[in-house]
């Protein structure tokens, strides 16, 4: 009887985490057929091993004397193959690639706010007007559409699908759960794979068709692992492909469907691979801020802004499970260790390999891993709701950026460092170098750009920094950067309504970002700007009817002198820049709709 399993993490990569996942699958499918119930599953991270925990023994008797026939995963049938390759247990690649077109061709011709609700996820009364929607693994299926990896693919699965008309289902998925099984006590000791192989070969020897006992390693599921000279001893120096106990491969297949993540990138044949990375987790939880998840990755992305986003929406997709779940958010504090929950306690982030497209093969580039951000942190529903407007709209600033442009790219790599890290450096970088995009886009007079809002901008920082808190409430701090919002973006609005009465100063975050290392460079520039403001604000006075913008006062300058003793000229010149470009939110300002909302729908 058994009720833990323990799954040793050999690679350091997702193949790890794609092991775990195929192991809780079959653990998923042996619970149902002898328990009759879906199973309570619970994953943690141990740092060196995967420890899963189930709410109920299982009687490894039982599993080999009674399991039946189950198929997680199919072949894959094509054009090329379709002669040798069996229609029964298959996907047909050629009919889901015409089910995708005819899907798009449609949903082109429809209003925007159809084609919003499908990029969002959104009503469901206004998506049921469509025909049913693309498979979801369609870009997995093209992953595996390669001549190498589909055959070593449908290889595996053959040899899986080859027990179906033997006895020998139970005796395979009984020395499955026995590799994985736990030492004297319970705890944990090294998987049994040597034992698990010579098990297999004494199973399979009375059955010609499952003689395999090795796979080959794919690089789709062993990121870390490519061909080349592998042989410990070599006698020659061809390369060859590393291979593996099938049946470990079979399970990380087994896990790449039911958890990987896989997008083609736009305007490229070239594709990333998505795999979460399970700190302390729930399957329940996990299976529904995953379906959430995936509604909300409905398309092809460029390279830089597709981690942006795979961070984003699987942060929100926890939130909203949060806010739509009460009844059940107890079983997710039960599983975290903090009194706030933190999405990133339940799940550390995504390993993100990327694939290089060489034609009939695509060979891997980059191997990393997305941190998912830890400010995030909840206690309530109303926490939940207001970090989701945090994260909407930093999605909203971010797909303003076109990655082929240089300065862009810039602003979307330093997005990126902070999204995935916990401190605070890079989202200044984003913000001195978004005060300059703002402005410049600011002049063209089509779209204008999105800005951060204060309100949501303090929410962000707080989260991240608490001690900011007594920055950001100072009054000193926020008449200073009301007027450099007033000399900046708001004077520039004024400007395109025709209003020229105070000048737009361009160019002064950057200008007091680069005094901002020294402290009294730094007072220098801001006090000359502050002296011209004030002059500017009396001229105007004398000259012009009112509104009339504010005076910054001899306590506001005492004020942020005070705070830039305390924390320095740099900390507090970056945040008067990130606020002093923000913008001031108003219940019945609608934010501007942008051509990227919609003209999403390339194949």
């Amino acid at each position: 009887m058994l009720k833990t399993f323990f799954i040793d993490k050999t690679t350091g990569t997702f193949a790890d985490d794609l092991l775990a996942a195929g192991v809780i699958h079959l653990l998923r499918e042996l619970y149902a057929q002898h328990l009759g119930r879906e199973p309570e599953i619970l994953q943690t991270d141990h740092g060196s091993y995967f420890q899963v925990d189930a709410d109920a023994p299982l009687d490894l008797r039982q599993v080999e004397n009674a399991t039946a026939f189950f198929v997680p995963i199919r072949y894959v049938r094509t054009r090329n193959n379709q002669d040798s390759v069996p229609e029964r247990h298959a996907v047909d690649f050629e009919l889901e690639k015409e089910r995708r077109r005819l899907f798009f061709e449609v949903l082109k011709n429809q209003p925007n706010i159809v084609k919003r609700a499908y990029v969002t996820g959104g009503d469901d009364q206004i998506l049921a007007t469509l025909p049913p929607p693309p498979s979801r693994d369609y870009d997995l299926l093209r992953a595996l559409n390669t001549p190498t990896t589909l055959t070593g693919y449908n290889n595996v699965v053959d040899q899986w699908m080859a027990l179906e008309n033997t006895n020998l289902i139970g005796p395979v998925c009984r020395v499955l759960c026995e590799m994985f099984s736990p030492g004297p006590a319970g705890h944990y000791q090294p998987n049994h794979v040597e034992a698990a192989r010579t098990a297999w070969k004494q199973i399979a020897k009375a059955h010609a068709n499952l003689s395999v006992v090795d796979a080959t390693a794919s690089q789709l599921v062993n990121p870390a692992q490519g061909k080349g000279i592998n042989r410990p001893l070599p006698n020659s120096a061809a390369p060859g492909n590393l291979k593996s106990f099938w049946l470990l491969e079979w399970l990380k297949l087994v896990g790449l469907w039911k958890i990987g993540l896989t997008r083609s990138l736009r305007d490229s044949s070239d594709r990333k691979t998505y795999v979460p990375a399970v700190g302390r987790m729930l399957l329940y939880t996990r299976d529904r801020v995953d379906d959430r998840f995936r509604q909300t990755m409905p398309f092809q992305e460029t390279p830089v802004l597709s981690d942006i986003l795979t961070i984003l929406r699987y942060t929100r997709a926890f939130l909203h499970y949060m806010e739509q779940s009460q009844g059940t958010a107890t079983s997710l504090i039960r599983s975290s260790r903090r009194q706030r929950v933190r999405p990133a306690d339940f799940l550390r982030g995504f390993h993100v390999a990327f694939y290089k497209d060489l034609g009939n093969a695509a060979a891997i580039m980059n191997i990393a891993f997305l941190n998912l951000p830890g400010w995030v942190a909840v206690e309530t529903t109303e926490e939940a709701q207001i970090l989701t407007q945090v994260l909407e709209e930093h999605e909203a600033i971010v797909r303003q950026f076109a990655e082929n442009k240089g300065d862009q790219l810039q602003l979307l790599q330093h997005y990126r460092d902070f999204i995935v890290a916990d401190h605070l450096a890079p989202f200044f970088d984003f913000t001195t170098a978004y005060s300059s995009y703002v402005m410049r886009e600011g002049e063209k007079g089509t779209y204008p750009p999105r800005k951060f809002t204060t309100d949501n901008l303090r929410r962000l920082l707080v989260s991240t920094q608490s001690n900011l808190r007594e920055i950001l409430d100072n009054p000193g701090f926020r008449n200073i950067a009301y007027a450099i919002r007033q000399s900046t973006v708001t004077a520039q609005y004024r400007k395109s309504q025709n209003d020229r009465r105070y000048d737009v100063r361009y160019g002064l975050g950057r200008d007091l970002i680069r005094r901002a290392q020294y402290p009294t460079e730094f007072m220098a520039a801001l006090g000359e700007f502050l002296h011209n403001y004030n002059a500017e604000n009396a001229q105007v006075m004398e000259t012009r009817p009112g509104p009339y913008r504010r005076s910054v006062q001899t306590t506001d300058l005492e004020h942020i002198t005070a705070l830039i003793d305390q924390h320095g000229s740099d900390l507090i010149a970056k945040l008067l820049v990130a606020f002093g470009y923000a913008r001031v939110p108003r219940a019945d300002e609608p934010q501007p709709q942008h051509p990227e909302d919609t003209d999403l729908l390339e194949e």
